[in-house]
């Protein structure tokens, strides 16, 4: 009688990202958003960890406005804090008030208004690691108003496995609400919300490999048959 036997074996993909993952740190832009509150409040950037970092503050942030060029210096450094791999880290425009009552919780940074993320939708924003350009949403010396990546009173969130680009911008790596989305979300008494906007925005949802891929990359496993 045959018998058949089953061998475990790791995914190779699994067992190669493990060392790529834990060799380099990764801090990527996946989410842009202007806000219908007044003053086109809340202004920002959702950040994701794709590796655990030990010290924030070797990025910062820009925004190039107007089809305007880089300056190819942060205009803000992020704190000296630790993110483990998948954590989200919000930085806003101003005093954060609208940004805590638009998505229900408090930001993790605030910048002063007019700084690194004062974004009105057809603007740039730069991450730099180390004082170079890590990732980019938008291109730079382009007006984004009436481009596709235009979030004028609206949103973009990055699709899940779009990585970091180092400068180049591809749309078709993001999804978009259209400009002037949230257009009437501020509400009568400007007490609109994220949760009541059409559409809202994913809020921490973006994982740095598609669905089809992540059991491989969590260490999954592949079961072969063969016979005894």
């Amino acid at each position: 009688m045959k018998k058949c036997k089953f061998a475990l074996v790791l995914g190779v993909s699994a067992a190669l990202g493990l060392g790529a993952s834990q060799a380099s740190a990764s801090l990527i832009i996946t989410a842009v958003f202007d806000g219908p509150l007044p003053g086109g409040d809340p202004k920002g950037v959702e950040l994701t960890a794709t590796a655990n970092i030990a010290d924030l503050s070797i990025y910062g942030l820009e925004t190039a406005s107007n089809g305007a060029p880089s300056s190819g210096v942060p205009e803000a450094t992020l704190p000296a804090v630790a993110l483990n791999a998948g954590d989200h880290f919000y930085v806003v425009n101003g005093n954060g008030v609208d940004f805590t009552q638009w998505f229900g919780f408090a930001p993790d940074v605030t910048v002063a208004a007019g700084g690194a993320v004062n974004h009105n939708g057809d603007d740039v924003i730069i991450l730099y690691e180390s004082g170079a350009v890590h990732d980019q949403f938008g291109e730079t010396n382009v007006d984004g108003s009436l481009t596709a990546w235009d979030t004028l009173d609206g949103w973009a969130y990055r699709n899940n496995g779009a990585s970091a680009n180092g400068g180049t911008f591809f749309a078709s790596n993001w999804s978009f609400s259209g400009a002037n989305a949230w257009d009437g979300d501020d509400g009568a008494l400007d007490d609109g919300t994220n949760a009541l906007s059409t559409p809202p925005m994913p809020i921490g949802t973006y994982v740095p490999e598609p669905a089809s891929l992540s059991l491989l990359g969590l260490g999954g496993l592949v079961m072969l048959r063969r016979k005894a």
